[in-house]
């Protein structure tokens, strides 16, 4: 019985997945219904980007949201990020956001 908490407690720290499909598919939609009309993936690709690595991705995604009063919860913008820099930028998303 000793050994059952302790393993118990490893167990409930190891569970928490941080990016997970669900997440990515959230991002998507929230890309799709509220980004794609002035971010089509064109703008993605032109050469000078403002946004070059992860943070820098989801510092602009909370701008754009503040600034369109969408009023997102941190999650919310963690999964458009995770979403725009997989999918966009190519970079791994972190595991911890």
């Amino acid at each position: 019985m000793r050994l059952l908490y302790p393993l118990l407690a490893l167990a409930a720290c190891t569970a928490a997945p941080a990016a997970t499909a669900a997440d990515l598919e959230r991002g998507r939609m929230l890309h799709e219904n509220h980004c794609r009309m002035c971010h089509d993936s064109i703008a993605y690709k032109r050469g000078e980007r403002i946004a070059n690595d992860y943070a820098q991705i989801k510092a602009q995604v909370t701008r754009w949201q503040t600034n369109t009063g969408l009023r997102w919860s941190e999650e919310d913008i963690d999964n458009v990020t995770a979403f725009v820099a997989k999918t966009y930028y190519k970079l791994p998303v972190p595991t911890q956001q």
